[in-house]
């Protein structure tokens, strides 16, 4: 596999809405109908902004963001395709959201997963996420979902 190259781009993208379709696909497969609650949360023309990682012209992976408030960035829609997992592409993706966002002055990251998906909340641990007990927005008192969130050292 050649090195994947990671863009910037807007919330209508192609290559992202072909993405975050994926991972809609993914949850519905896994959790079926209940899924269908947390769609209105995941409008990709809320993204500030998003990241992709392409092999050569093929979206393999995505992460947008969008403002909570003046200092918190929630990250939302990540996903890598399932050939290039397990090779630092989440990292990578996380990581220049991280950077876009700390460029722009927000000082935390905050994100939501579903509390059936450990493999999920322990990438987000092994990156410097901490599990935010009480919830953020729409997800506050939600047993179904996982809320973590980073602080953001201040940009270079």
């Amino acid at each position: 596999m050649s090195a994947l190259q990671c863009r910037f781009v807007e919330h209508t993208d192609e290559g992202l809405a072909l993405l975050s379709q994926a991972l809609d696909d993914f949850y519905f497969d896994r959790f079926g109908d209940a899924y269908l609650d947390y769609r209105p949360h995941n409008s990709l023309n809320e993204l500030a902004g998003a990241a992709m990682l392409y092999d050569a012209e093929t979206p393999c992976g995505c992460c947008g963001w969008k403002p909570l408030d003046e200092t918190t960035a929630e990250l939302k829609r990540v996903y890598v395709r399932p050939a290039y997992r397990k090779q630092g592409a989440a990292r990578q993706l996380v990581e220049a959201i991280e950077t876009q966002v700390r460029q722009l002055g927000y000082t935390r990251t905050v994100l939501e997963t579903a509390r059936e998906t450990p493999e999920a909340v322990a990438f987000y641990e092994r990156i410097g996420y901490r599990t935010l007990p009480e919830g953020f927005g729409p997800y506050v008192g939600d047993s179904n979902c996982v809320c973590l969130e980073k602080t953001l050292c201040a940009a270079k």
